[in-house]
């Protein structure tokens, strides 16, 4: 079988995304064009392998819609499918958040499996010109729960144009593969409210000026949900305008962001609302599901981290204008203006973030002064969630309490890769920190 599980990465992903506005400019010439409407579904692959059929999703995980695998079993060809999971209501396709809960109770739901590509056929994998591997999929026998996208085939892109005008209203977009095995994925262009937490200003001759914005949805509790950067649209004017109307509403920050440009992001107060432009948002790279980080605002601290959470990505954001008329609330730039459009992904790696991590190393000193008791405290963690790409092997959290300081309590905390490096690390961090008069207690 193909490696399904990268197929997102190899191949859906490569579709170039273009504005419904610009067919006729961004889509190169070609021989022919092969044109279909893309349903909003589950990207789902479907095996058919002597008789048993497996419903997989893009992870490899099987699913359970036995009126799907049913409909499968009775295939005349041995066959690998990509498709869409798509929940039908009067035969009309729904989103896909209605596939999310269909998929917990299959039974009560009309889902069905939509293939618009073709992996492998009779144990061969495929590489055939689009048009081949069309009229392959074309000869296959199809039934109502498992069916075949209807595609159309075109000589000119004014044509596309004309097709996409006549796609229902509430189509998510077009697909188009062409003769050069280019795919292009179509849309209208979104718009979002976002918050701006931070800036970064051009160098060199362009000094002076805006470069890039670093934006965020707003979430409850004065927390703010990292989502894109964003650096073009702009007019000369607005870079220098904007670069004017942030400066005065920088904040510290414990947590960096770095800027297209390899410097760091200037974090500001969350008040300025700017509406943006994109031709896409995206839940998945070849990553998994894509995670960025959720940050909290406070007056008199500024900007902590609360770590990372499931989002999205934006394709291609352009800045439109600023939102006066906007606040940093969830009512005006939150979360789901975006999740609307593409819900973030839960998969099952999620699972190991909840792992517990375990203290490996623990060793506590105290010494006691004017101002009382003084701790320092030296913890060795084995994370147990090395395998989710988003964090070390082990840590070590290095603590520094005293009461009578401005900030009593200060962490500093080491990325180790071993329990070797652990036991290195907190030997150098006690030798640098526990001189005289501190007494071990733990």
């Amino acid at each position: 079988m193909p490696p399904i599980t990268s197929y997102k990465s190899k191949i859906a992903s490569r579709y170039i995304p273009i504005d419904a506005e610009q067919i006729g400019l961004k889509i190169a010439e070609s021989e022919y064009y092969l044109a279909s409407q893309k349903l909003d579904g589950h990207l789902t692959f479907l095996s058919v392998k002597k008789g048993k059929a497996q419903l997989l999703d893009r992870n490899g995980n099987e699913l359970n819609v036995p009126a799907i695998i049913k409909e499968a079993k009775a295939f005349n060809d041995d066959v690998v499918l990509a498709g869409e999971l798509c929940c039908f209501n009067d035969n009309d396709s729904q989103s896909h958040r209605e596939v999310n809960a269909a998929l917990d109770e299959p039974e009560k739901y009309d889902l069905r499996f939509c293939a618009f590509d073709l992996l492998e056929l009779d144990g061969k994998e495929i590489n055939l010109e689009p048009k081949d591997k069309w009229e392959a999929l074309s000869k296959m026998k199809w039934s109502t729960g498992i069916s075949l996208i209807e595609h159309k085939s075109f000589e000119s892109r004014k044509d596309l144009i004309a097709f996409y005008k006549e796609l229902p209203d509430n189509a998510e977009g077009m697909i188009v593969r062409s003769a050069n095995n280019i795919t292009y994925k179509v849309k209208y262009v979104h718009h979002l409210d976002l918050v701006v937490l931070g800036y970064a200003e051009s160098s060199g001759e362009q000094a002076g000026v805006l470069r890039e914005m670093l934006l965020g949805c707003a979430l409850e509790n004065n927390q703010f949900q990292i989502i894109t950067k964003c650096g073009g649209g702009f007019s000369e004017k607005e870079r220098a305008d904007l670069l004017k109307q942030l400066e005065p509403l920088a904040v510290t920050s414990e947590y960096t962001e770095v800027s297209g440009a390899k410097t760091a992001f200037i974090f500001v107060k969350p008040e300025i609302v700017v509406e943006i432009s994109c031709l896409d948002l995206i839940n998945e790279n070849s990553n998994g599901a894509i995670r960025k980080t959720v940050l909290e605002f406070n007056d008199k601290k500024g900007y902590s981290s609360c770590g990372n959470q499931v989002t999205l990505s934006v394709i291609s954001p352009n800045f439109t204008r600023v939102r006066a008329d906007k606040k940093a609330n969830t009512a005006d730039a939150g979360s789901m203006q975006a999740y609307a459009l593409c819900a973030p992904i839960t998969t099952s790696d999620s699972i190991e973030e909840r792992t517990p991590s375990e203290i490996i190393l623990r060793e506590v000193f105290v010494k006691e002064g004017k101002g009382g008791t003084a701790v320092r405290k030296f913890v060795g963690l084995k994370t147990n969630k090395e395998k989710s790409g988003l964090y070390a092997p082990f840590n070590v959290v290095y603590s520094d309490f005293s009461a009578g300081r401005k900030t009593p309590l200060e962490q500093e905390i080491f990325l180790c890769s071993s329990e070797k490096e652990v036991s290195a690390k907190i030997a150098e961090l006690k030798e640098e920190n526990i001189k005289k008069g501190w007494e071990q207690i733990k």
